[in-house]
């Protein structure tokens, strides 16, 4: 199956995870997240997880949290200056 490294922005911005979660499209398991942090710049909590190439931007996914599926939405990367506007002299 292939797969790709994707950003996943949380739906809920007081939800954040740590790491290691399963996480499902569909209601099945389709992978894990393998790093997770608060994105200052959006105002949200992001995580990225490696999902199989059926699972396209835009669609939405659930992260289970000790039994609490928090809503996720796959992102295209990086959310910060996608134009690269800030980063130029």
């Amino acid at each position: 199956m292939d797969r790709r490294l994707r950003c996943l922005v949380i739906n809920r911005t007081q939800s954040i995870v740590l790491g290691k979660e399963p996480v499902f499209h569909d209601g099945k398991p389709v992978g894990y997240v393998t790093s997770a942090a608060y994105g200052f710049t959006l105002g949200k909590p992001i995580a990225y997880s490696y999902l199989p190439s059926s699972v396209q931007l835009g669609d939405e996914v659930e992260i289970d949290y000790f039994g609490t599926r928090i809503p996720a939405t796959v992102t295209a990367d990086p959310l910060f200056d996608p134009e690269m506007t800030r980063l130029r002299g």
